[in-house]
């Protein structure tokens, strides 16, 4: 609203005076000021108009016009409204005369807040030290507050940008002061027309309004995920300023609640999948079953022959793959161990056929000797996993993916070729090449492909943690990962893993204070043999956290292959869960082989320690129940441990 067109509302009026001090015009304001009484009225003398600035207070002076060039100041009253008056001289058409300026001066009387305070002795001196705390402590505020307020022109620039938003997205705030452009090129690619329209659909919407969209930082290219909360500004006349709200940075809330949603949907379709599977299972035994009846009871002239031996190698070929996908149902990462990825390749496969488009055809060029790595086998799988699925995008058609390994020595480079300089090893290690024969990779891409949040793939169809995730577990390896690619001919990843080395393997476990150890072996060395996977065993997590260094090997062939490589010996051997609790005694005859004298205690998973055979239980030192608390377990074997120790010495 245009307070001119209201003059009630007006603090000020300009007044015409003639050469001979009296009034002549006035605008429409006056009456206004001029409150309580008629008003100026046409001849009315100036020096009439005003009251001294007290009503006890001395008398006005005679006002003399000012001459050209000069004004007069003086503070008066007009009926009880303080004003301040600044005559000027004017030079017009008509001939010389003066122009009036009359302002309303707020009340400042003793019963007014700020008149009390003008009152007080050193009132102003209060009055300004109350306004730096109150400044102190909005700057407190805005330093602490987790976001960013802003107040922004509609040409996309700023008037006002609190400092913390430098830290949010490590970005000048002059720059964007300046330029509105220089904001939009801060918001991610995809999310700029979303932005615009967003803005331009609220513009006509008094109310506030929030936004949800993404910024790239510019220093190393990482998303971050804005909630934008703002109200619009208008003038009194409409006209939409700008506006003013907050940044809020919400990456890792969405990126948790995308994790549990997820969860959540990879819990439900576990579910289904194990009741599809296991229907599947079985609908598959009846149809081995059956054709490997048949297939017996025939002779090889007989034309069912071949035929039915076809069916009973598909019906093992789908029995094999229904396991192999139970099995990675129920596998859970965490915990490394000893492995041969070539092996794991191998296993892998069958699972990997599904993904690609029927005909295309897997090539393993693997050097078939196996070389140890200390790695999590299901974060390995899950790796494989990744860069199928990345190779399935960019096979456009049936295809051929080669997956090829072989050894690098110690000192020598690896990933020759690839996007970056090839990189020297200080370790042995196995170099793993996936392969593909598909678009391979834009050039405009390919400083990005690692990044999290980055995909090219449609909305809903890609996280852009594929690639990210990938990197990030190879790396846990201590390895390194890279790829080079060629438009139209395909890419290909290159994974280095070092060889497995006792040594090194282990250090950084958790050191909580336990039992006093001797300062020459301050972490004893304990080994576990199983049969079947006990990384989730609890046993296994306290052993580890007792400054006790573990080691779980996956079987006694295994287990024979490396202690000759150990670099101490172990203070214990565990046996947990054999599958034949008779081959108790011969693993216990190896052990002590390597190592005499060294205690072995055996916990048998799912059975009774009473119906074990009398040979097994003579063959080691101590038989645990596998059903005891492990802390329990955890003292029995400390135990055994250090009356070793003491026997020993």
């Amino acid at each position: 609203m245009d307070d001119s067109r209201n003059p009630s509302s007006q603090s000020s009026c300009h007044l015409l005076i003639d050469s001979d001090g009296n009034i002549c015009a006035w605008d429409a304001s006056a009456s206004s000021i001029f409150d309580g009484w008629d008003g100026p009225h046409s001849g009315m003398a100036i020096k009439g108009v005003f009251q001294p600035w007290t009503p006890d207070g001395p008398a006005l002076p005679d006002i003399l016009l000012p001459e050209c060039g000069s004004s007069l100041q003086f503070g008066a009253r007009i009926g009880s409204s303080p004003v301040r008056v600044s005559i000027s001289h004017l030079d017009s058409p008509a001939g010389p005369g003066y122009i009036c300026d009359i302002h309303r001066i707020p009340d400042i009387s003793a019963s007014t807040p700020l008149g009390q305070i003008l009152q007080e002795p050193d009132g102003i001196s209060k009055m300004y030290l109350r306004l730096q705390r109150a400044e102190s402590r909005l700057e407190s505020y805005m330093r602490h507050f987790p976001g960013v307020f802003f107040t922004q022109r509609t040409d996309l620039s700023f008037d006002y940008i609190s400092p913390s938003f430098e830290k949010l997205l490590e970005f000048p705030i002059q720059r964007l002061l300046k330029s509105g452009s220089q904001f939009l090129s801060l918001i991610y690619e995809k999310d700029r027309d979303f932005f615009v329209r967003e803005l331009r659909k609220h513009a006509s919407n008094r109310s506030s309004f929030t936004l949800q969209y993404r910024v790239r930082r510019p220093k190393d290219g990482s998303v971050a995920y804005l909630t934008d909360v703002r109200s619009p500004v208008y003038s009194e006349s409409g006209i939409l300023l700008g506006y003013e709200g907050v940044w809020l940075d919400t990456t890792r809330q969405i990126i948790a609640e995308r994790k549990l949603t997820s969860s959540a949907w990879k819990e439900s379709l576990a579910m289904l999948t194990a009741g599809l599977v296991h229907d599947f299972s079985n609908v598959m035994a009846g149809i081995y079953a059956l054709s490997e009846l048949y297939h017996a009871s025939m002779s090889p002239e007989d034309r069912m022959y071949e035929g039915l031996g076809q069916i009973k190698k598909s019906s093992m070929e789908a029995r094999h793959l229904v396991r192999r996908i139970i099995d990675l149902n129920r596998e859970v990462s965490g915990q490394k161990s000893y492995h041969d990825p070539e092996k794991l390749i191998q296993d892998q496969v069958d699972l990997l056929r599904v993904i690609f488009p029927k005909g295309t055809r897997i090539n393993l060029e693997l050097t078939g000797t196996e070389i140890p790595v200390y790695i999590d086998d299901v974060e390995f799988r899950q790796v494989l996993l990744n860069l199928a699925m990345n190779a399935k995008d960019a096979l456009d058609k049936p295809g051929v993916i080669t997956i090829r390994s072989h050894r690098i020595e110690a000192d020598r480079n690896t990933l020759e070729g690839c996007q970056h300089p090839a990189r020297r090893s200080s370790r042995p290690g196995i170099e793993i090449v996936f392969e593909d024969n598909g678009s391979g990779i834009p050039s405009a891409h390919r400083n990005r492909i690692f990044q999290s949040f980055f995909t090219t793939k449609e909305i809903h169809k890609g996280s852009g943690f594929g690639l990210y995730n990938v990197q990030r577990i190879i790396r846990s390896f201590h390895g390194e990962i890279d790829f080079s690619t060629q438009e139209g001919t395909g890419t290909a990843f290159h994974m280095f893993i070092p060889e497995a080395d006792f040594t090194e393997d282990h250090i950084g476990m958790p050191e909580i204070p336990s039992t006093p150890m001797p300062e020459e072996e301050q972490r004893p060395l304990i080994i576990v043999v199983s049969d079947t996977d006990v990384s989730q065993f609890d046993l296994i997590a306290q052993l580890r956290s007792h400054k006790w260094e573990v080691i779980v090997f996956d079987g006694i062939e295994r287990l024979m292959r490396y202690l000759p490589e150990c670099p101490k010996p172990p203070r214990l051997v565990v046996i947990i869960g054999p599958d034949d609790p008779a081959s108790v005694p011969g693993i216990c005859g190896s052990v002590h082989l390597s190592y005499p004298g060294v205690p072995l205690a055996l916990i048998p998973l799912g059975k009774n320690p009473d119906d074990l055979p009398i040979e097994s239980i003579n063959a080691v030192e101590v038989v645990l129940d596998p059903s005891a608390h492990p802390s329990s377990l955890m003292q029995k074997l400390e135990d055994l441990v250090w009356s070793g120790e003491k026997n020993a010495s």
